[in-house]
């Protein structure tokens, strides 16, 4: 017995693509808000664990900062809030197409633009959000640094500037540049585990 293939190999090629793209776009597309459900405990975790937010909450950068509030979790629902999936088709001809996803704008307009972003002083406000996740080691303040310690007559009782400690730039452990900063590396952390969920949700 002889099977006569009618069309030719391109032709039958292309048909299977096709039929495997159809397929996958099928079966893929909607599992999008799925995955994106799984994914946000993982970056709401690896934000909420950067030791710059447990810092805010309540140790040096709360003081430093001179915060009355905890910002944490209007930051990490910022950020939270931009997270972004989109399936894009798989093309039968060239069979490309993917998840695309998109979290934090990379001018960070929207934690800049946060009211607790910034703390009223005497005369204007703070910026601290803005020297966090920007001014890297840069020197913010020349004729004045923070002194921490044990301040009643302070804002928060946990620091007071000082001339003796000038100049001021946002500690060392916790500075951040609009590419490096704690935000981006909560995100880089993520990474092997998105890699993970991803796979088991679309295997």
């Amino acid at each position: 017995m002889t099977i006569k293939l009618i069309e030719s190999n391109n032709k039958i090629l292309t048909e299977i693509k096709k039929s495997l793209a159809k397929e996958v776009n099928k079966e893929i597309a909607p599992k999008i808000n799925l995955l994106k459900n799984k994914l946000i405990p993982v970056f709401r975790s690896a934000l909420e664990e950067s030791p710059e937010i447990i810092s805010l909450r309540a140790g040096v950068l709360r003081a430093e900062f001179g915060l009355e509030t905890d910002p944490s979790f209007d930051i990490v629902e910022a950020v939270l809030a931009t997270l972004d999936l989109t399936w894009k088709n798989v093309d039968a001809k060239t069979f490309k197409g993917g998840i695309n996803i998109v979290m934090q704008p990379s001018n960070f307009s929207n934690l800049l633009l946060l009211p607790v972003g910034n703390q009223p002083i005497e005369g204007g406000s703070l910026p601290w959000l803005e020297w966090l996740l920007t001014r890297g080691d840069s020197i913010i303040i020349t004729g004045y640094g923070v002194q921490l310690g044990s301040f009643p007559e302070s804002r928060t009782g946990l620091a007071k500037m000082s001339k003796k400690f000038a100049p001021y730039k946002v500690n060392s452990s916790f500075s951040g540049t609009i590419e490096d900063n704690f935000i981006t590396r909560a995100i880089n952390r993520s990474f092997s585990k998105v890699q993970g969920i991803i796979q088991g949700v679309l295997k």
